[in-house]
């Protein structure tokens, strides 16, 4: 009997001793006090732009003055910025080059979109990505130079220009 009010006594005492020692330390630990303010702080957007880091030495950032910044865009009639260079000519990709239909319900983009690039079921496509998928068909892929020649390949095949 004797032993075991000696097992309990030393439990006991361990028990208080250790919520004393807890108590002590929770007791020296400061909670943060909130900054005196009329309006509370709103939370910071963690998706918020973040400013860009500074450019590393010897570089410039844009030049407003720069006269390409201001040139015009567009597919045939783009601005051009250019020095000891002169322009000749523009050449329009070949008719069997072009996708050539603004519709997207048109055979020819079903039929790049099926044996060109692989899609098993157009249909369930939206009208407009359909477009956008089966210009990618009419891309140029691949770019070669040989002599005085230029050698440009898509999915469709390969154009030759003499250059």
């Amino acid at each position: 009997m004797n032993r075991v009010r000696t097992l309990t006594f030393g439990l006991v005492t361990s028990i208080i001793f250790c919520s004393c020692f807890a108590a002590k330390t929770l007791a020296q630990t400061p909670s943060p006090t909130p900054a005196p303010s009329a309006t509370p702080a709103a939370p910071q957007n963690p998706f918020a732009p973040q400013p860009a880091p500074p450019l590393p030495a010897g570089m410039t950032g844009s030049d407003a003055s720069d006269p390409r910044a201001k040139l015009s865009p567009g597919v045939y009639d783009a601005g051009e910025a250019a020095m000891g260079l002169k322009h000749l000519t523009l050449l329009k990709k070949p008719d069997a080059f072009d996708l050539g239909s603004n519709d997207p319900n048109d055979p020819k983009v079903n039929k790049t979109l099926t044996t060109v690039l692989g899609v098993s079921n157009p249909s369930k496509l939206p009208s407009a990505m359909k477009l956008v998928f089966a210009g990618l068909g009419f891309a140029t892929s691949d770019l070669a130079f040989q002599g005085n020649h230029l050698f440009l390949g898509n999915f469709y095949g390969v154009n030759i220009y003499d250059i």
